[in-house]
């Protein structure tokens, strides 16, 4: 419980104080181009605070903090390593601060405008036993009426977990059940402890409550991409597979993907344009070869972004400051190759 102290006649006596809970707006400015930003503040356990951040203007940029630290009157979050982050002084029913993205460093001044609405989802821990060990998830569920939803497991390495919990959150405030599973890197292609984590979590939605089993598939990022196709086209095979960065750049990469083409398995292989972990290009062009277009796969390519799938603030042509912004078309493809392979 965070407390401010005060002196009585040579003793000390110690007063709760609130929490800067509730629903904070303002904008931040730039170079002369202002961008709306809001902020919720809850108290989700006495004393423990949860953040929201999302920009009303740019849909897709929101996150919740992943760092948060409040001590009377100063307040600090961050999105995560290299994200936004800011401080602040809390000053009655108004944060005074600095907020830092990327380059851009700018002050601002936001106000209290309410209570903060709860999320949308409710959060459960899902344990996932196998003979690798247990492993205690973080599942989200939609607060909605819907009784059976379509359901990802996303599997992430250290390195990707970030992205992985930005998607989750996003996918499930539009009516999807997400599970966020950790995989260390394995120590070959055939490590069989990755295959036994991975393919826990997709039969551990299968039989929530929650979950509609037949609508169960994987997201995964990067160098994991070959063990999660391999477990989501054995026997009984996963709904669908979203891939980001997947490496298929050589004959030999690009064969492991075949039998999620022979299992009818529709994949979604996203490639941002500016990532150098991996050849776009090729990869791209090898895996369009792989998997064909069967049950709606598709590959695509978002020239102007980078891994995150972000394109970066900058100066336009007539010197007016660009603030930094999902791929054109990136999120709202997503949900909609979801939604079509959950129908």
């Amino acid at each position: 419980m965070l407390t401010a102290c005060s002196s009585d006649s040579g003793s000390s006596t110690q007063t709760t104080v609130a929490l800067p809970t509730g629903h904070y707006e303002g904008p931040i400015s730039y170079q002369g181009t202002e961008l709306r930003v809001a902020l919720d503040l809850r108290e989700v356990a006495p004393g423990k605070l949860q953040a929201d951040v999302s920009f009303p203007q740019v849909p897709g940029l929101e996150f919740e903090a992943t760092r948060l630290k409040y001590q009377e009157p100063q307040l600090q979050l961050e999105q995560g390593v290299g994200g936004i982050s800011l401080q602040a002084v809390r000053e009655g029913d108004f944060l005074r601060g600095l907020l830092s993205w990327d380059s851009v460093r700018t002050d601002f001044v936001w106000a209290r405008r309410g209570e903060a609405a709860p999320r949308p989802f409710r959060e459960e821990t899902l344990a996932l036993r196998s003979a690798a060990g247990a492993q205690a998830s973080r599942l989200l569920v939609p607060d909605d009426t819907v009784t059976r939803h379509a359901a990802v497991a996303l599997v992430a390495q250290p390195q990707t977990l970030a992205a992985a919990q930005t998607r989750a959150a996003y996918l499930a405030r539009r009516g999807f059940v997400t599970l966020i599973v950790t995989v260390a890197t394995p120590a070959a292609p055939s490590d069989s402890g990755a295959y036994r984590a991975i393919g826990t979590a997709l039969s551990a939605l299968r039989r929530h409550s929650a979950v509609d089993s037949g609508r169960v598939g994987y997201w995964v990022r990067g160098s994991l991409a070959p063990q999660v196709a391999a477990v989501a086209s054995q026997v009984k095979p996963a709904a669908f597979l979203v891939m980001e960065a997947a490496p298929a750049a050589t004959r030999e990469q690009a064969a492991v993907y075949l039998p999620l083409s022979r299992q009818r398995v529709p994949v979604l292989a996203l490639y941002a344009g500016l990532d150098t972990t991996t050849d776009v290009r090729e990869s791209a062009r090898r895996l369009r070869t792989t998997l064909g277009y069967r049950s709606g796969s598709q590959v695509r390519i978002y020239p102007q972004a980078g891994p995150e799938f972000l394109q970066r603030g900058r100066l336009s042509p007539d010197g007016q400051w660009q603030w930094p912004k999902p791929a054109e078309g990136y999120w709202e493809g997503l949900v909609e190759w979801l939604r079509q392979r959950g129908k």
